[in-house]
């Protein structure tokens, strides 16, 4: 059985996906809520009621996005190569070739986190920017390997914004 922290955990996770997750994830959030609240007793079930935490305002909604989420999340399993073309804020399209590592959904836009060939360094993608893919071969690095260069460079980043602001 879960502890009470850690059912508010869940719970808080599977809220967040309600806000910002696409269909399948909130789909997968609300199945998921379904089978936890089968198997609890009377007194923990209140804590998926009445829950202690929250996430934050939900953003108001999410551009929509050209490509589906579930694309995307195919080429991360699979560890393909994509051939993007990617639109910047002032809609200047460019190709690139990503391998693509996470989905990261933010307050007001979902992100794809992933290798750029070319400029061999971890970059982010906003989603609704990526106007068309085209799946490649599979790329030649281990995903796990990738996923802890991926945090390295953004607690890097986070680091570097914050000593530059003292």
């Amino acid at each position: 059985m879960f502890a009470r922290e850690e059912l508010e955990a869940i719970m808080l996770g599977l809220r967040y996906v309600d806000q910002r997750g696409d269909d399948v994830l909130i789909a997968a959030a609300k199945a998921a809520r379904a089978k936890i609240s089968a198997v609890l007793p009377p007194d923990a079930a209140v804590t998926l009621d009445l829950p202690l935490a929250l996430p934050g305002p939900s953003a108001t909604s999410f551009p929509d996005n050209v490509v589906e989420l579930d694309r995307l999340r195919a080429a991360i399993r699979a560890q393909y190569r994509l051939k993007i073309v990617y639109a910047d804020a002032a809609g200047r399209r460019s190709q690139r070739v990503v391998w693509p590592v996470q989905i990261g959904f933010m307050d007001s836009a979902r992100v794809l986190a992933a290798w750029r060939e070319l400029r061999g360094a971890f970059r982010t993608f906003r989603t609704d920017r990526i106007l068309s893919v085209v799946e490649g071969s599979r790329y030649p690095a281990r995903r796990a390997e990738l996923i802890a260069g991926l945090h390295e460079h953004l607690a890097r980043s986070t680091y570097e914004q914050t000593a530059d602001k003292a």
